[in-house]
């Protein structure tokens, strides 16, 4: 189980735009993303652990889940996920 807090908020930062909950809840329901749930679902294996942040951005016109969580194992690790075919494009592990 997944547990933890979202932050969505909306900023611009360098070439990546933070979406904020409103807008995105607009996109899920346009059928244009996955909401969080079905992403965390699909992911569940690889996201499982305490979930620490999730923002949703968008960086050069590509919708991008940002998941941050507390392993099993003790260990912090970031993922990268597409937001609207939930395709997994980057995963480090944080110091």
């Amino acid at each position: 189980m997944v547990v933890g807090t979202i932050s969505l908020t909306s900023q611009l930062l360098w070439a990546k735009d933070k979406l904020g909950p409103d807008e995105a809840r607009a996109l899920v329901k346009r059928g244009e993303m996955l909401s969080l749930d079905e992403l965390l679902e699909q992911h569940s294996k690889r996201l499982a652990g305490h979930l620490l942040d999730v923002d949703l951005e968008r960086e050069h016109g590509r919708l991008i889940y940002e998941i941050e969580v507390l392993g099993e194992d003790g260990h912090v690790r970031e993922f990268e996920i597409d937001a609207r075919s939930g395709q997994l494009l980057k995963q480090e592990l944080e110091d």
